[in-house]
């Protein structure tokens, strides 16, 4: 027999092994063993911006970039975990007042439990009385205040860890759903709508696991309308405007280490939109508020 006749024969056998390669690329068993210690650092950008029906593009808001260090070590059938401020550069009308940026400024001390959710959380405390000291107009102030509440700063953490820890383990499957009934009543601050397991993903030479959940909330980010006014003088003129609570479309994208079950990225995007309403025109606006914030993990 010539070699020609092994042709259909190799052709066959190509096309299996991809189908076998692809196969397992979209199936992975997901069994991971964090680190006794770990220090990770991150670096973090959130950007805020805003936009009019008739803008082409978006009109800058509040920008920061952070970078900070996390340290893991066990502690019983638990960690304990640090985390500290390097640096935190802020540009824009809310630079001082962003409480979801600013709170990255203060030093946290964490126990956490076997499941990998915080048990005790220590250092928020002393940002409320710097931001207490804001002047802001009132009903500003008040989402102000809320969003730096030690109590409320606390439920979004532990919310953020068990979010973290949210993927199943055992094999995943690309572009599976991911059941969310049974996490919700244990969220504090935030309920999702669903949940989506997207696949193997390498990340600064990491072999990183995908997964985003969808969420949405009433809340017409009040902070973000303050921002709009301010943040470009062409709005201005709508500062004195009614709105009313409008919904907030939001994705937390997560990316988790295979080996470890450690961060490798995090990123969340919200998306608002509300109308603006002028008694004394009788004119209307609707505007689009935008929130993004990323986390770069680095070993």
């Amino acid at each position: 027999m010539g070699w020609l006749s092994f042709l259909p024969m190799l052709r066959l056998l190509a096309i299996l092994t991809a189908a076998v390669l692809l196969s397992a690329c979209d199936k992975v068993d997901y069994k991971p063993v964090p680190p006794s210690e770990a220090i990770l650092k991150i670096y973090h950008m959130g950007a805020y911006s805003s936009q009019m029906p008739d803008d082409e593009k978006e009109v800058q808001g509040t920008l920061f970039q952070t970078q900070w260090k996390v340290r893991y070590k066990k502690q019983g059938d638990g960690w304990l975990v640090h985390r500290q401020l390097d640096s935190l550069f802020g540009r824009g009308y809310h630079k001082n007042s962003m409480p979801n940026e600013l709170e990255k400024k203060t030093t946290l001390d964490m126990e956490l439990g076997p499941d990998g959710v915080p048990k005790t959380i220590i250092g928020y405390d002393s940002l409320h009385s710097i931001l207490s000291k804001i002047d802001q107009p009132e009903d500003y102030r008040k989402q102000l205040l809320k969003l730096t509440d030690t109590v409320f700063l606390q439920a979004e953490q532990r919310d953020a860890f068990r979010l973290r820890n949210f993927l199943p383990l055992g094999i995943l499957k690309r572009g599976s759903p991911l059941a969310v009934d049974g996490l919700n009543p244990k969220l504090e601050t935030v309920k999702l709508d669903s949940a989506l397991y997207q696949g193997d993903n390498p990340r600064l030479e990491l072999r990183c696991l995908e997964y985003e959940v969808y969420y949405h909330r009433t809340d017409s980010l009040p902070l973000m309308v303050e921002q709009f006014f301010f943040s470009s003088s062409k709005h201005r003129k709508w500062k004195h405007a009614a709105w009313s609570p409008g919904q907030v479309d939001g994705i937390w994208h997560f990316s988790v280490e295979r080996s470890t079950g450690l961060p490798c990225f995090e990123s969340r995007s919200e998306t608002g939109h509300i109308t603006l309403k002028n008694a004394e025109e009788k004119s209307e606006l609707p505007i689009t508020l935008i929130r993004y914030e990323e986390d770069i993990y680095s070993r």
